[in-house]
């Protein structure tokens, strides 16, 4: 009946057991089974990790307790079967264990872990100690205690264990570093996880391992890859020790050990005087030089070097530098900022050219040899550049001067396109980080070269697109008419990426400081960028590339536009000179559905929203000047919803404010005044207009001494001013006898010397009433009354 016990479907868990089952049958071989075919086993490896097949993952139920052991039982078969294989005398199969090994500490539990690990350690440990003959199983073994040290890591309790356990593997991985073999390569990644999460492993053999480090990196005859890890194990050598002093140490020994290796590369193409200002700086006079790097003096490094060996070793030395700039540490450390400079100023110095003041002392050949190695050495000297302002920050201002002067003097000689498009990251980097004092000093450089590098013909589907005769830059290269300085002019065709490259420090430039003394520059930038992104998109939307490390007509429209964004909206003297053509740029762009470049069309229409609809606001903050009651007959609701400024914020108590008195300095009896004025007004209102009830909402009185409309409401009224307040009781008065006259017309009324003025169309037959003033004459201003006068009042009439 097995046959036909189905189980719901794939999600289902009793399914899991059942395909390790099965696995296990058909393609892990025992004892007497050869091996079979290697790619069966990847599809076992990728079967268990889609499903989970050895996480043992399920609710502790009672229900669950039958399918918990039959799980179990099938993982504990899983684990023998994969020790049996390790223990194997046969390479293949051992090396199939061992594979398979690794991906069940990826992949099992972690309390079988915790209870295996040790374990499984001892029995890889086995094949380090003495290493196997294999080649394979030794790699294979180095990755796999690489994965269960890394998953041990993740058991804050098991820092102590795990330690001990890679203090046994130091010995065996060194001895097999130093073997000139391939073997070297798994070892490396092994040391690198040990100084990454146990550190403190490697502290007793700290000097035997720098020096098996260094001897391999220098005369190893490495491939790049291994290079880039044996670089990489070298800058975490010092976390063994975790303090300043140790790490500060081997970056001195590094940048002496790469002065001294430029000594024999550079002689004949640079000053002597370069030496000597170079080694002053990473040896300051009357200190003692460090101990040398991994042992090797300076005649093991001038004499077992030969030339091409000499570069290739440099090479590898700065990725250390660089490496140890970006690793993180236990501890602050001083960055050697000057130290660096200077080293990284005297590789870009050097172009290759024989310098006329010396007499030649190199082959031609070998002036060629080093013109092909010098572009590598540059793109190292640019990363460790970029590597400075993103992890020194703060320490980088002293040096500010010397790295601006630095790399405005190679932007002008720099040709290559890939060195100019680090180049160009670079001067992005220090305008974001340094901020907007930096576009004082670079803006210059930027934009003239920048301009050059735009101004030059367009590529499109692989083919030439020559420029518009009649469309000219006149204006933005008119820029560089008067900048002598400015020697670099591309000789050939300007690839998309350096293009690109441009448009974004021109972009970081706007963002950054487009308003700091910006009027020498900034209407030729941004006619360069509105006519650079005019002519990108004028061809049609390219589609977007699948390749996402070459970049495409694709990616230089959508830096155009971004560029153009930054135009934009940067802040300026004047209003965007070209906002419309953007506008229509970016409509058209956001019809590309599906595309990065339409969700950035989008983005950008979102934000010009502010320039093509600014928002209104209003000419008096009724919210604050003028307060209303809570409610007073619905009034203060109607008013509010005419008035197409108001916020809605529900204030209290209005108030009269008259010569800029304060209406919080009211007193007891003034307020019991208040209410007896108020009640009587009713009263009299309510007794003489019972058919035609008016409520009288508002009074506006004209001051004499500030000749400016008040509003008055009669609901709520305080002052501070006792005298203020029998001239207020004359004038409800005037206004309630005003109030028995207004059905009967809108005529004006003179009342007690005051002339007012009804005006109907509010709600419910309510009346405005505005006092226009006792006498109005040449001090009156009437052009200040407020907006809520929807009538215009009368004039100077007595």
């Amino acid at each position: 009946m097995a046959a036909f016990d189905h189980v719901q479907n794939m999600y289902d868990v009793a399914v899991k057991p059942r395909l390790l089952r099965s696995f296990i049958k058909e393609l892990i071989p025992d004892e007497k089974q050869q091996l079979g075919n290697p790619l069966e086993l990847s599809q076992v490896v990728s079967a268990i990790k889609t499903h989970g097949l050895l996480s043992e993952r399920v609710a502790q139920t009672d229900d669950n307790k039958k399918l918990i052991e039959k799980w179990k039982s099938a993982v504990d078969l899983w684990v023998d079967r994969l020790l049996m294989l390790v223990s194997s005398n046969m390479p293949d199969k051992c090396w199939a264990g061992i594979c398979l090994l690794g991906v069940t500490f990826e992949e099992c539990s972690s309390e079988r872990f915790l209870a295996s690990y040790s374990v499984w350690f001892q029995k890889l440990l086995s094949h380090l100690q003495p290493p196997a003959e294999s080649h394979f199983v030794k790699v294979s073994c180095c990755v796999s205690i690489s994965d269960l040290l890394t998953r041990l890591s993740g058991f804050p309790n098991m820092k102590k264990d795990g330690t001990s356990h890679a203090a046994k593997l130091v010995q065996p991985v060194l001895k097999l570093i130093q073997e000139d073999s391939s073997d070297a390569e798994g070892a490396v990644r092994l040391l690198c996880t040990i100084l990454n999460f146990f550190p403190s492993s490697l502290q007793k053999n700290y000097d035997s391992a720098e020096a098996a480090i260094v001897t391999k990196l220098i005369y190893g005859k490495c491939n790049p890859n291994m290079l880039k890890k044996l670089a990489l194990c070298l800058s975490l050598l010092p976390k063994s020790k975790g303090d300043e002093e140790t790490w500060s140490l081997m970056i001195h020994k590094i940048l002496i050990a790469i002065n001294i290796l430029l000594n024999d590369s550079f002689q004949g193409l640079e000053e002597e005087s370069k030496t000597s200002e170079t080694m002053r700086a990473l040896v300051p006079p009357g200190k003692d030089p460090p101990a040398p790097l991994g042992g090797l003096t300076v005649f093991d490094l001038s004499n077992k070097s030969t030339e091409r060996l000499s570069i290739t070793n440099i090479s590898s030395l700065m990725l250390c530098c660089s490496t140890m700039l970006t690793t993180s540490y236990a501890v602050r450390v001083k960055v050697p900022i000057k130290a660096l400079l200077m080293v990284v100023e005297r590789v870009l110095n050097v172009d290759g050219s024989l310098p006329q003041t010396m007499y030649p002392t190199l082959t031609a050949m070998q002036q060629e040899y080093i013109c092909t190695q010098l572009p590598v050495l540059h793109s190292y000297s640019l990363e460790i550049l970029c590597d400075i302002i993103k992890e020194a920050r703060s320490q980088l201002l002293p040096h500010t001067a010397h790295t601006i002067r630095l790399v405005t003097e190679y932007i002008r000689r720099c040709e290559l396109p890939e060195l100019r498009v680090k180049l160009y990251g670079f001067i992005k980097m220090m305008l974001m980080s340094m901020g907007v004092g930096m576009t004082i000093y670079l803006a210059e450089d930027v934009i003239s070269n920048a301009s050059v590098d735009l101004d030059s013909t367009h590529v499109h589907g692989g083919e030439a697109q020559p420029m518009n005769k009649k469309r000219k830059h006149e204006n933005a290269i008119s820029f560089l008419e008067n900048q002598s300085q400015i020697i670099y002019s591309p000789k050939n065709h300007v690839p998309i990426s350096v293009k690109i490259a441009a448009l974004g420090a021109l972009e970081t430039l706007l963002t950054v400081g487009g308003a700091l003394r910006s009027e020498s520059w900034r209407s030729n930038v941004d006619q360069l960028l509105i006519t650079v992104a005019t002519d990108a998109c004028k061809n049609g939307w390219a589609k977007e590339a699948n390749d996402v490390y070459t970049p495409s007509w694709g990616d230089f429209q959508l830096a155009s536009l971004r560029a153009l964004l930054a135009s934009l909206l940067s802040p300026g003297r004047f209003r965007p000179a070209y906002l419309a053509q953007g506008l229509e740029l970016f409509r058209g762009g956001m019809q590309e559905t599906g595309t990065k470049l339409a969700e950035f069309c989008a983005h950008a229409l979102l934000s010009l929203e502010v320039l093509i609809h600014p928002r209104a606001l209003p000419l008096i903050d009724i919210g604050s000047s003028v307060e209303y009651p809570v409610n007073v007959n619905g009034m203060k609701d109607k008013f509010m919803k005419n008035n197409i400024y108001s916020s809605g914020v529900q204030k209290s108590n209005l108030v009269t404010v008259t010569g800029g008195t304060s209406r919080n300095e009211a007193e007891s009896e003034e307020d019991d005044l208040y209410e007896k004025w108020v009640k009587d007004g009713e009263n009299e209102i309510e007794k003489n207009t019972a058919e035609n009830a008016v409520s009288i909402e508002a009074t506006i009185n004209v001051a004499k001494d500030k000749g400016k409309g008040i509003l008055v409401e009669t609901q709520s009224i305080e002052e501070t001013d006792r005298n203020a307040l029998k001239n207020m009781e004359t004038e409800v008065e005037v206004a309630v006898a005003v109030a028995k006259g207004v059905s009967g017309g809108g005529a004006a009324n003179d009342v007690a010397g005051r002339r007012f003025e009804t005006v109907g169309g509010s709600e419910g037959g309510g009346q405005l009433v505005f006092a226009i003033g006792d006498n109005d004459n040449e001090d009156a201003a009437m052009d200040e009354i407020p907006d809520i006068v929807d009538v215009e009042p009368d004039s100077d009439e007595e």
